[in-house]
């Protein structure tokens, strides 16, 4: 059976109220080239989240962390053989409300993402009656692309671009990073794994920063 879990009717929501989106059309008569597949694309994508969490300082820590899919489509019409993969970090409401996370964390990241040669795609504000909403995508050379969303509740979205199906045995589990217990309450990648979420693992990176990315 091949690993087709996709949440696509609220991340479409999310993603056409942002101005932004993750979903790939494939155009042309060849499949887009792609340096990974579904189940090679988790760990760089998990490293890439964990990369920006390590550059941000006094880190409350995320509140969960879930992987999803996105179709992708050629003429209109959903390609079986790809996806879109997306893993997603959210804070709580409450760490979602403050300036370090809404403000700072933006300057701390484009800085970041800038300085590692990335591209910035999209670095943009709306101002609303009661806050101010942000979207910073930066995508790297491997294709992978990385979106901090400001707005009622903030997130890291991980994206992969289209990469082929993996058949679902192939696809292993990658610990959550910044400060979500890996198979906890908050690890919200159960239907990837029907026989149980695998508990051994450590979480990826310790939230206080390395030395010189405070």
């Amino acid at each position: 059976m091949k690993a087709r879990l996709r949440t696509a009717a609220a991340a479409a929501a999310l993603l056409a109220a942002s101005g932004c989106s993750v979903v790939d059309d494939l155009s042309g008569d060849e499949p887009p080239e792609s340096e990974y597949t579904q189940a090679e694309a988790y760990a760089p994508m998990e490293e890439a989240a964990a990369d920006a969490v390590a550059g941000l300082g006094d880190f409350p820590g995320f509140e969960q962390r879930s992987w999803a899919e996105m179709p992708c489509s050629h003429d209109g019409v959903d390609d079986d053989e790809y996806t879109a993969i997306e893993v997603r970090y959210r804070f709580s409401i409450a760490d979602s409300a403050t300036e370090q996370v809404r403000d700072q964390y933006v300057a701390t990241l484009r800085e970041h993402w800038t300085d590692a040669g990335y591209e910035i795609a999209t670095d943009d504000e709306v101002e609303g009656a009661e806050r101010t909403d942000r979207n910073l995508v930066a995508v790297r050379h491997d294709g992978i692309s990385l979106w901090y969303a400001v707005g009622g509740y903030v997130g890291l979205y991980i994206g992969s671009g289209c990469v082929p199906v993996s058949e679902a045995g192939e696809i292993e589990y990658i610990p959550p990073t910044g400060g979500v217990e890996p198979g906890g309450p908050g690890d919200l990648v159960e239907e990837y794994f029907p026989d149980g979420i695998p508990t051994t693992h450590e979480a990826l990176a310790p939230l206080n920063p390395p030395e010189g990315r405070a």
